[in-house]
């Protein structure tokens, strides 16, 4: 067992990072939405893009299409597809 997580560390490390940064993402987007609803200070919309490319596309697409927050932003859209794809190829090549 030992000798296959070694094997595959570093595919480990990424799933590690989606998840962790996907988590972190979906709770930017609801903190968020929250914020816009009672009209207070609102989280920049660069942090929301970097989080998104920064392996939180899985975790900003379930913000968009679930929470339905920036769903009405084509660049947020796209941005979160061209960066689940561009994760999903790290992924492919790295295993």
């Amino acid at each position: 067992m030992l000798e296959f997580i070694n094997a595959h560390l570093a595919f480990f490390i990424v799933v590690g990072l989606n998840i962790l940064f996907s988590i972190v993402t979906i709770s930017l987007y609801f903190v968020d939405k929250r914020k816009a609803i009672h009209n207070k200070w609102r989280i920049k919309e660069k942090t929301l893009l970097f989080f998104t490319y920064f392996f939180g596309a899985v975790g900003a697409l379930i913000g968009i299409f679930i929470l339905r927050h920036k769903n009405k932003h084509w660049y947020f859209v796209l941005s979160a597809i061209i960066s689940l794809v561009i994760q999903m190829l790290l992924l492919y090549f790295i295993y």
